[in-house]
């Protein structure tokens, strides 16, 4: 079985051991960021008249030879003599095929072309005189990472203690009430392989559904995939977020963490027709990919949950692959709830997890403590395995929505996404309805702002069991608005008109609270006429067109503001005219 791995580099996100530090290695300066002497290429799906495979054709064309090229391996080749096939299920293969389009690994000597650009272009000119519609011919990226973490022995209550936290964090002991599992939920971890003879792991894993795109077997000598592993599910000295589950090793990464896109592509698929419920990538590489977006849509379409590290750069960026649309996207908190230093953030970011000074399995049947948002990534994969634990028939898109509708407040979207995740929230609310307690009722309703047609409204958050997920907004007995936040503003009413309005939450498992203080306004009059002139003071609110008396002398407002004191209409001509 062919295997063009060994040169290439996917960057694991990586782990900062809080223990003796971690430094992360880079390219070269000028270096490339993509294997020379190999492209990726996708073709639509010829319709063929003859007894001759796509495979056969592009094996056979003397062009692609004459021009240097050489096809190296198909990701849905059908020769298992030639490529690294995988058995595919044919309607995992046809679903594949119809996204990703006939995916060719190809290979090229360098000393035959300037630059990898004249090599795509030759390329692509060859396929299309070969009468192939070409989707993209890419470059196969690379990245690099360097990770360094002492390995510790310690005792088995030292290691659940140290645990606690970030499963208290994210209320994983009152899940545990509700379910800690089941074998029946595969997850497949797309990583440097499992150590399946830990002793916190060895009952978990089943090597027999895992495959290998890097050679060798599916074992762990990095550490990485272990650790990654424990946190998802373990038992004995550590517990992982789930008690019960089967890990599936699907080793993309080699044991110096090394892997390609074109690797991972086959991983993802690989774990789609083995149907796994969930798949945590704790790795990134490269920018936007085509293929490797189209490889998480299948998996996706095909009902597999996917779940990726934010990134380890502390950039307002959300890494790939984890910024691909159909990723579950997971940055990394503190023991404070804070965002972690090293945690991607910004648009994209869905939730986050406890990511910093972890304690998980690890290699040769030891424990160690990491941190990075490769650590955080599998407690949000645990959690979903919990849900699909509850509810086998849970779909990838409506898992998401309970994941960001459910988590924990942190702060502003753009450092927290929706917020830490929340597992007891979570599985209740998968579980359609299992908690019926209603949350707490919003108080301390106010009106901040009315016009002749409109009132905003702001409120106090509720809190209750299974996350509140919504605020319903009722004007008298009649639903006016519904929102997310704890503010709304009502419109479309009727002015010089009194209202009465009040507020009630909803939670993820779909309770309703009891309403909040009611608050009573009446719309503006809406007459365009100025009010009369009163005299000035500080502290009061001016609209434009009011007119005021100050020294003597009258002055109509030209901006709406709140006035001040050395904000007297005689010193402030912005704000004030003298009539």
């Amino acid at each position: 079985m062919k295997k063009f791995l060994s040169s290439v580099l996917v960057a694991i996100l990586l782990m900062v051991s809080l223990v003796t530090g971690v430094s992360f290695g880079s390219p070269a300066q000028g270096s490339a960021d993509y294997i020379e002497g190999q492209l990726v290429v996708s073709l639509e799906e010829p319709f063929m008249d003859s007894s001759q495979s796509v495979d056969d054709i592009l094996m056979e064309a003397d062009s692609l030879t004459e021009s240097g090229f050489t096809i190296a391996d198909s990701l849905f080749g059908q020769d298992a003599g030639s490529f690294s096939v995988q058995s595919l299920d044919s309607d995992v293969r046809a679903t594949a095929i119809e996204k990703m389009g006939l995916v060719y690994l190809v290979e090229y000597s360098v000393e035959d072309y300037k630059s990898i650009d004249s090599a795509k272009i030759s390329l692509e000119k060859t396929l299309d005189n070969l009468g192939f519609n070409v989707r993209y011919v890419t470059e196969n990226r690379k990245m690099y990472a360097l990770e360094t973490a002492t390995v510790q022995d310690v005792s088995p209550q030292d290691i659940h203690n140290n645990q606690r936290w970030h499963y208290e964090m994210i209320k994983v002991p009152q899940a545990w009430e509700i379910t800690t599992g089941s074998s029946s939920v595969r997850i497949g971890v797309l990583d440097t392989g499992i150590d399946s003879n830990h002793p916190s792991l060895k009952n978990l894993v089943n090597t027999s559904l895992g495959s290998s795109f890097v050679g060798g077997t599916t074992s762990d000598g990095n550490g990485h995939g272990t650790h990654v592993a424990g946190t998802i599910a373990s038992y004995g000295s550590v517990s992982g977020v789930m008690q019960n589950a089967t890990l599936i090793p699907i080793k993309v990464l080699n044991d110096s963490g090394s892997g390609s896109l074109y690797g991972v592509q086959q991983g993802i698929v690989y774990a789609a027709n083995i149907r796994a419920d969930v798949i945590n990538m704790s790795l990134g590489g490269g920018g936007y990919d085509q293929g490797m977006d189209e490889a998480i849509q299948t998996a996706v379409g095909l009902g597999t949950i996917v779940v990726a590290a934010a990134g380890n750069d502390g950039l307002p960026k959300i890494s790939y692959p984890a910024a691909y649309s159909s990723s579950i996207a997971v940055g990394s908190v503190t023991s404070s709830r804070t965002r972690s230093s090293f945690s991607n953030y910004g648009p994209g970011l869905d939730v986050m997890a406890p990511g910093s000074s972890i304690y998980s399995t690890y290699k040769n049947g030891q424990y160690t403590t990491l941190s990075g948002t490769s650590m955080s990534t599998p407690h949000v994969t645990g959690v979903l395995g919990l849900m699909r634990s509850v509810n086998p028939n849970l779909s990838p898109a409506a898992a998401g929505d309970i994941l960001r509708n459910t988590a924990q407040p942190a702060g502003s979207s753009d450092q927290y996404g929706h917020g830490i995740v929340d597992a007891h929230a979570a599985v209740l609310a998968a579980g359609s309805g299992d908690d019926t307690q209603a949350p707490s009722a919003p108080d301390n309703l106010i009106s901040t702002d009315i016009t002749d047609t409109s009132v905003s409204l702001t409120w106090s958050a509720s809190t209750g069991n299974a996350g509140i997920t919504a605020y319903e907004v009722y004007n008298g007995s009649s639903l006016a608005a519904t929102v997310t936040t704890t503010s709304a503003t009502v419109t479309d009413l009727t002015a010089n008109t009194t209202y009465t309005f009040t507020v009630r939450a909803i939670d993820a498992a779909g309770n309703q609270s009891a309403a909040s203080n009611a608050v009573t306004v009446t719309t503006d009059s809406g007459s365009s006429q100025p009010s009369p002139t009163t005299h000035w003071d500080p502290g009061m609110s001016y609209k434009i067109g009011d007119e005021v008396t100050y020294g003597g002398a009258t002055y109509q407002c030209l901006q709406e503001h709140i006035s001040m004191a050395g904000w007297e209409p005689l010193n402030v001509p912005a704000l004030w005219l003298e009539k």
